[in-house]
């Protein structure tokens, strides 16, 4: 044969091989997504700017998201159910977000106006597309009381993932450097418990004993910590509540009825009820009748009296660091752990966050593109600008590893590990009952264990409504 002709046909061959190539792959190649007009985002606390790098970054790899908008709202009710009231008409009118903010408690009360991730990544396995997230790489990610609060394991008995959290907070100690120093007192310890023990390490007890100033009148000139009374100590219930989950209460069991008057049993063998245990150790700080006594009802509100330099100690969350320095700049405050019951068991802290979850009004490409969002935000290098501009603990673990350094968020991002929460029916209801528990032994003279039963009561009563609403077929009996 003719060696051009070999030379054409192997040519030719070399030509029509690669059109070939060509088109299969222009022909396997992913079909481009549907546009998605616009993906409304509701929140509170940040402002729009946090998000703003963060929207245009994400519209760089999905450019069929032609816009994202953040709206902020106002908290103008207790624990922003004012905010959640307009989520819920917003929706009802077809007008709500496509993405919303919502608190770590909310989601068995409110997953009827959520949409889970797994129901968007079955639909992207129909279409032969990995899945956004799976549940174990959710556990990995975020510290395990995100799993525990935002996952929801549905009637079939499949757990499912129904919110993305940015940070994590729980509660420590903010104590006065100036005053410890007047009353020859070092910072706490890591390692120490509200009560003291055989060790002798010293106790919050005893740091309140040691910086409490009282007149000859019996007037309290320096309070040694805010704590004694509900109304006017921040965060109030979540003191008592942290208090109980220490004492190894659940506070309420998996069928949202109240467990915290329950009775268990002590290191000495001793039964005893967690709820009348916690909330007589926590009222004997307004006791004028007690080595302990610092803080009473006339007292001001806890962190107008921290800012005043009126207090040693101020047991809060985090996000009152920047309000602190920006009230008063010139105060000398540090933070310590929470105490524990005991330096010998396993550490309890209380965790308080907020997350976004994809309403129902999202569907389709939208809802895909949603999640999109939410998983691009909670990746490592967002988390980690995010944490940076809002001065918050992330949610991530290895983010968070990295801010145990911090000389102000150091101890919260050590205690999110060991941060739980406990189920809540309602978190405003719950936090009126805990603290008219605490205030009626003050002011009216109830003992502990009545005000820890009538509590224990109300918080039951709260979880039938919730149940019922849960499953509105079903008969109970309480």
């Amino acid at each position: 044969m003719n060696k051009n002709l070999v030379l054409i046909a192997l040519g030719a061959v070399a030509v029509v091989g690669v059109i070939l190539a060509i088109l299969i792959f222009f022909f396997r190649q992913k079909p481009t997504d549907p546009n998605v007009d616009k993906i409304v985002i509701w929140g509170v606390w940040d402002e729009a700017e946090v998000y703003d790098n963060f929207i245009s970054e994400f519209q760089k790899t999905h450019k069929n998201v032609k816009e994202i908008e953040y709206k902020k709202f106002a908290c103008n009710k207790s624990e922003c159910l004012d905010y959640m009231d307009q989520v819920k008409e917003g929706l009802a009118a077809g007008s709500g977000p496509d993405i919303f903010m919502i608190n770590n408690t909310w989601v068995p009360a409110h997953k009827d106006k959520m949409i889970s991730l797994d129901s968007v990544n079955d639909e992207l396995v129909k279409k032969e597309q990995p899945k956004i997230m799976t549940l174990r790489e959710y556990g990995e990610t975020f510290f395990p009381v995100a799993k525990k609060d935002l996952t929801f394991k549905d009637s079939d008995g499949v757990e499912r993932i129904y919110g993305f959290p940015l940070y994590m907070d729980n509660l420590a100690v903010f104590y006065n450097r100036d005053l410890f120093s007047l009353a020859g007192m070092s910072p706490p310890p890591s390692n120490w418990t509200w009560q003291e023990f055989e060790n002798k390490i010293l106790s919050f007890d005893a740091y309140v004993q040691k910086t409490t100033l009282i007149d000859e009148m019996g007037n309290i000139k320096k309070a040694g910590a805010a704590i004694g009374y509900g109304q006017n100590v921040s965060r109030s219930p979540d003191i008592l509540a942290v208090l109980m989950m220490q004492m190894g209460s659940q506070i309420v069991n998996e069928e949202w009825e109240s467990v915290m008057d329950n009775q268990s049993a002590g290191v000495d063998g001793n039964s005893f009820s967690p709820g009348a245990t916690a909330l007589d150790f926590f009222t004997k700080f307004s006791d004028r009748n007690q080595p302990f006594y610092c803080w009473n009802k006339e007292m001001h509100n806890s962190i107008d009296a921290f800012i005043a330099n009126d207090v040693g100690m101020m047991i809060n969350y985090s996000n009152q660091i920047a309000v602190i320095k920006k009230k008063a700049p010139n105060i000398n405050f540090g933070i310590a752990p929470l105490p524990q019951i005991s330096n010998e068991t396993r550490r309890v802290n209380l965790a308080s966050y907020w997350a976004f979850s994809v309403s129902r009004q999202a569907t389709g490409q939208k809802a895909i593109e949603c999640f999109n969002f939410l998983k691009f935000l909670t990746e490592k290098e967002q988390s980690k600008q995010y944490a940076e501009n809002t001065g918050r603990v992330s949610a991530r673990i290895d983010v968070a590893e990295e801010q145990k350094e911090d000389p102000w968020l150091g101890f919260f991002a050590e205690q999110a590990v060991s941060a739980s929460s406990f189920k809540q029916a309602n978190n405003a209801r719950i936090g009126v009952i805990l603290t008219d528990a605490i205030n009626s032994i003050v002011d009216k003279g109830k003992s502990p264990a009545d005000a820890s039963q009538g509590a224990s009561q109300l918080i039951s009563e709260e979880g039938y409504s919730l149940k019922k609403k849960l499953n509105p077929l079903e008969s109970f009996d309480y």
